[in-house]
């Protein structure tokens, strides 16, 4: 099988739902493949804890249009200590609280863009695991925002669309992460809306 790579911020694969794994295909060579293949990715993105780190991944951003992700489950609240990625298939949010918290969000798949996105402070959730085993679990915090994050991307949304033109979106470049980490709560370089949906290659009509 091919070597994947990250589909390119306009691919369409990045704005479509993606498709549920049987369940009894987990085992099959395809799914696991993909599983390691995805885990080797995310494992070459998390060398330097000073500059961004990949603390979850989802199919659709190396081009496969299949629900599965992966999470840290276990990385600190200043994301510096990381955990450990788990694979969770056919991944479901069965329950948000109500209790939102505020939080800085960037993605592979977003180029430059950030923002600061409200999230569901708790969640709960129920997948697959790579074993066919079915879980549920609950999850806090950070952690909650990657599942809230990856499961976003199942659906072919990423944090720009779910803001909104009304939202606030942030610039940084790649030599000003650590500035921008330490500093985000005021950050004053931001993007316009249109240039996030000219990048997403969205229709004329949507700006």
């Amino acid at each position: 099988m091919p070597e994947l790579t990250f589909a390119p911020t306009d691919h369409p694969i990045l704005s479509q739902r993606a498709e549920e794994v049987p369940v009894e295909q987990i085992p099959s060579g395809e799914i696991q493949w993909l599983i390691d293949e995805m885990l080797a990715i995310a494992k070459g993105e998390r060398s330097d804890v000073m500059k961004r780190v990949m603390v979850g991944l989802a199919a659709p951003q190396v081009g496969v249009k299949k629900r599965v992700i992966l999470v840290d489950v276990g990385i600190d609240a200043n994301r510096k200590n990381l955990g450990t990625l788990h694979a969770y298939i056919n991944p479901k949010i069965i329950w948000s609280s109500e209790e939102t918290e505020w939080g800085r969000e960037g993605c592979f798949s977003t180029d430059h863009i950030h923002a600061i996105v409200p999230r569901a402070y708790k969640v709960r959730i129920c997948a697959y695991d790579r074993q066919g085993n079915f879980l549920v679990e609950e999850h806090q915090g950070f952690t909650a925002r990657i599942f809230q994050h990856e499961v976003d991307h199942l659906e072919g949304i990423r944090f720009p669309d779910r803001l909104g033109p009304e939202g606030k979106l942030l610039w940084v470049e790649e030599d000003d992460y650590e500035d921008y980490r330490a500093h985000w709560q005021t950050w004053d370089k931001t993007c316009p809306y249109s240039l996030w949906l000219k990048i997403r290659g969205a229709p004329i009509e949507q700006e």
